[in-house]
């Protein structure tokens, strides 16, 4: 008898949640990041708020479902979903040749640019000019590769949360930050103009929502909400509260 309740515990505790499972259930578990501002943070009242933070909740509420929000890392995110501890990601998750051939994604919510953040003191002004530079970026994300395609030229270190990044360029044990650009603009107006951003863009990328495979009609509801969403013009308000 004991071995047979192990054995439930387990089965339970590794079940993979589908649409009809989570609509039965009456709310969702969205793993989201807060340290990532403006898209997940922690706001000066103690309340998670955000850009992300918004827009799931809008998104949740036509379904009436309730969001139970699950904070994330760049480390542990992508385990936590193939886990069965979270039911999507909204974490700044990047669709790309080498993402998880076990996780899938929804059609794109926000477009970004990757850039490089500096010192306002660094002379720098183009990446041909960024040879043997030290130059960080976060774990679990293709920032670096990315760059190097460019400017191979680097020496690439890899941090573990976005508040480790700039306060090792502000601190100087970096010479640059690799990042997309809309939180690199939030850490330039946040630190009083201490860091600038290169105007040469690296690349394009594109957040989506990260599902576990096979999870196709979750994935397919999620893309009809955004559609809807955006359609009447819910989007474009949530869009300028964050990014004027």
């Amino acid at each position: 008898m004991k071995s047979f309740i192990i054995l439930v515990l387990i089965v339970q505790c590794s079940f993979s949640k589908d649409l009809k499972d989570i609509l039965d259930d009456g709310y969702i578990r969205v793993g989201v990041k807060y340290d990532y501002k403006p898209f997940g943070f922690i706001n000066n009242d103690g309340r998670l708020d955000g850009f992300d933070i918004d827009l799931i909740k809008i998104m949740m509420n036509k379904l009436e479902l309730r969001v139970q929000f699950i904070e994330v890392n760049s480390i542990n995110k992508e385990r936590m979903l193939l886990n069965d501890n979270l039911d999507i990601l909204f974490a700044g998750m990047i669709e790309d040749k080498q993402s998880n051939k076990n996780i899938i994604f929804t059609k794109p919510y926000y477009l970004d640019e990757q850039v490089i953040l500096l010192n306002s003191k660094n002379s720098v002004n183009s990446l041909k000019e960024m040879n043997n530079m030290h130059v960080g970026s976060l774990k679990g994300t293709n920032y670096l590769n990315n760059l190097l395609k460019i400017q191979p030229n680097v020496i690439t270190i890899s941090f573990s949360q976005y508040p480790q990044l700039t306060k090792a360029l502000s601190f100087n044990n970096i010479d640059a930050v690799t990042a997309g650009s809309t939180w690199a603009k939030e850490q330039v107006e946040s630190h009083q103009n201490e860091f600038r951003i290169l105007s040469d863009v690296i690349c394009t990328i594109r957040y989506s929502i990260a599902l576990k495979k096979n999870n196709e009609n979750l994935k397919e509801k999620l893309n009809s909400l955004f559609t809807e969403i955006t359609k009447d013009n819910t989007y474009e308000k949530i869009y300028k509260k964050w990014f004027k």
